[in-house]
């Protein structure tokens, strides 16, 4: 009995919750249904209702709100039946379509479509002006006979024409036969227009100038819009000494097979300087792909293909785009798979251009375990397997070398619970075992092993001091100190066999005896401020500082390479970050970088950065970016060196890198900028840009600039 009376209550709560579910979902329905069934509401100075012929007459100061929609106008006629509106006089009409203006509309609140004329549509920064305007849904109206502009003016300063321009709001103007024209002058016609709404870009640029090599230039990109998910990019550049350039770039996203960039240039230089030191006509090109492929949330693909004419080309033709970021390019096909246990890799990569020194794998397999609790105990597993068909390619040279490599490393540790506050202790044992297909000499394989031990060591500890005050402006409302001490300790035995048995691919063939303490010490600074009307945690500094102890090395025990990371924000407008590398032995720095950075928003911003590089190079760096008013401002960027080592062992003291002067003026809906340039190894160069406010990015990246700290 008592079972029976479990099912039956089982079935009856059930049952309860569908019906609920179901009278949930029917109020919904009901309630939008009632919200269509809504008459229209008329409010305005005067307004009678005509029974017979159901219409509602108004005039003065007319308001209509119906469902998301929102109409004003001067007079107006509503049949309630049908929600057909005529309106006359300053009409307005607001709604999901953005804001429409015109002088007479024809509007269904129903179907929500209409005609109004004499119009003008605000979409943002954008705004669409035409004779008329046909309003074909809540995403989609028509303009005829008309323009848009981002400027606000009666009269704007620029438009884009065509006899039919269709917007969809919030996402993309599309139009055929278009005449864009700066004030009553054409000055170029397209035989269709895409442009989105979305972007910051502009869909047409070019950007006049003169440079040492090239001589006088002018770049030029059009970008057309297929559709939401692929992009066009059209180059055409002519260069005084060097001739006509063109290019492709085609951005385009499969949502099955994910999404990249093709982009292809093409020039056929004339004055070309060649590898026999004559001089002449030759052709260079690029040619890239980069895709990547999302297959699942724990598994993607990349791709990157880079073809060169040249070593040269990508400083000639896009130092500032790509060559200072990657000057050198590799081409690989690259697979990961991540899951919560381990995660497994596959690398291909080939050299595309003799002209580079490239190490080949073809391919190159990884299984990444990791750390994994054994069973109900605190030892943990971890390992790393690899497989590699390895070969060494020299650029310009036919003296190769290959090998065939397996790998494992295998490590166990010993991990106790943490306890807050209390010293932790993780000690671990490992081995990696390696073996080679052939050794240095090419005539045999070999086996390589080593064994690993070591233990990581840390705690954290805290202090918080109950001051709170505001000196020198820095606000202070009680200050936290936490520091982090740790100290590791790692010894490798001597491998089998010695590292000058085997050929050189990487570090993992480099494997040699190691005994080392690496300790650290991580200091925070912290406090609360008030954001947005509640206390928040805001980091005031940190410091870290790490260096290594090498117990009987080769040349006995000694300190080596100290590092120190330090970060102060004192004021939400000040960032000073500094890091640097100290070496014992020699008692000097290997590298000391330094940055203050000064932010006031677009009324002033000051940067300063210093770079040293031991026996390289030691550089400052210097921007700021002053607003005189609201009309004019200006921009400056020096580079200068201290100390450079030319490429014969020579040294240059003292003297500029590059400096660079920007002037800008606010043209109302566009931004004017001339730029001066003069550059110790690319020349002086001089250009001038003409941007959109509503479209301030270039595709072109000619200015160096203060690379802020992040």
């Amino acid at each position: 009995m008592l079972t029976w009376l479990k099912i039956f209550f089982k079935f009856f709560l059930l049952f309860s919750l569908c019906n609920l579910t179901i009278l949930t979902r029917l109020e919904s329905v009901f309630a939008q249904e009632e919200m269509k069934k809504r008459p229209i509401e008329v409010n305005g100075e005067v307004v009678e209702y005509f029974p017979e012929e159901k219409k509602v007459v108004g005039s003065g100061n007319i308001v209509i709100e119906y469902e998301d929609a929102r109409l004003t106008c001067d007079r107006v006629v509503v049949f309630m039946d049908t929600k057909d509106v005529e309106a006359v006089g300053n009409v307005v009409l607001k709604g999901l379509i953005g804001v429409l203006k015109g002088e007479r509309i024809n509007y269904n609140f129903g179907t929500k479509k209409g005609i109004i004329l004499n119009s003008e549509a605000s979409l943002g920064e954008w705004r669409a002006v035409g004779k008329e305007v046909q309003i074909k849904s809540e995403k989609e109206f028509e303009v005829k006979e008309g323009y848009i502009t981002s400027c606000d003016l009666p009269n704007p300063h620029y438009r884009i024409r065509s006899k039919n321009i269709t917007i969809y709001p919030d996402n993309k103007v599309v139009a055929k036969n278009v005449v864009m024209s700066v004030g009553n002058l054409p000055l170029l016609y397209l035989p269709s227009y895409n442009y989105s709404l979305k972007a910051d870009w502009p869909s047409i640029s070019a950007l006049p100038g003169r440079k040492k090599d090239w001589g006088a230039f002018l770049l030029t990109n059009y970008r057309y819009n297929i559709n939401d998910d692929n992009k066009i990019n059209l180059r055409l550049d002519e260069r005084e000494n060097w001739g006509l350039a063109e290019g492709l770039d085609f951005k385009y996203l499969s949502h099955n097979f994910g999404g990249g960039l093709l982009r292809f240039y093409y020039t056929f230089q004339r004055d070309r300087a060649r590898s026999d030191g004559s001089r002449g006509e030759e052709q260079r090109y690029r040619a890239q792909v980069r895709h990547r492929w999302d297959i699942d949330p724990s598994k993607y693909a990349l791709l990157e293909y880079h073809e060169l004419s040249d070593a040269n080309f990508t400083k000639d033709f896009f130092y500032r785009e790509e060559f200072e970021k990657d000057s050198t390019p590799e081409s690989y096909l690259y697979l990961l798979d991540t899951q919560s246990d381990y995660s497994l890799s596959l690398l291909t990569k080939k050299r595309v251009n003799r002209f580079q020194t490239v190490t080949e794998r073809l391919p190159e397999a990884k299984l990444d375990i990791k750390s994994q609790r054994l069973w109900d105990t605190h030892l943990y597993y971890k390992g790393d397997t690899s497989i590699a068909n390895l070969n060494k390619k020299n650029g310009d040279s036919s003296d190769d070398s290959d090998v065939a490599r397996f790998d494992t490393y295998n490590e166990i540790s010993f991990a106790p619970d943490r306890i807050k506050g209390a010293l932790n202790v993780v000690p671990f044992i490992g081995t990696r075992q390696s073996f080679y297909s052939k050794a240095l000499n090419g005539d045999e394989d070999k086996t390589r092993g080593a064994f690993y031990t070591g233990v990581d060591l840390s705690t954290k500890l805290y202090k918080t001091h109950n001051y709170s005050g505001n000196p020198l402006g820095i606000q202070i409302n009680r200050l936290r100190h936490i520091l982090t001490p740790t100290l590791e300790y790692k010894y490798i035995h001597e491998p089998t066999i010695s590292a000058s048995e085997l050929q050189n691919f990487d570090d993992l063939d480099t494997l040699a005896r190691k005994n080392i303490f690496t300790f650290g010490f991580e200091n925070k600074l912290q406090t609360k401020r008030l954001e947005k009307g509640a206390l928040r945690n805001y980091e005031l500094g940190y410091l870290l500082i790490t260096g290594d102890y090498l117990y009987k090395s080769e040349k006995g025990s000694e300190f080596s390479n100290f590092y120190g990371d330090l970060e102060f924000i004192p004021y939400n407008w000040l960032r000073i970050e500094s890091d640097t590398k100290y070496d014992p032995p020699s008692k000097d720095f290997q590298n000391w970088n330094l940055d203050i950075y000064l932010d006031k928003g677009e009324d002033l911003r000051i940067g300063f950065g210093s770079r040293y590089w031991q026996n390289s190079e030691h550089e400052l760096t210097a921007e700021v970016i002053y607003r005189l008013n609201p009309q004019w401002a200006f921009r400056t960027f020096t580079r200068f060196d201290l100390k450079e080592v030319t490429s014969t062992g020579g040294k240059d003291i003292n003297r500029f890198g590059e400096r660079e002067v920007s002037i800008t003026k606010d043209l109302h809906c566009w931004i004017g900028e001339f730029t001066f340039t003069v550059d110790r190894d690319l020349g002086t160069a001089f250009y001038f840009t003409m941007k959109l406010k509503a479209s301030p990015k270039l595709p072109f990246a000619f200015k160096d600039y203060y690379r802020r700290p992040k």
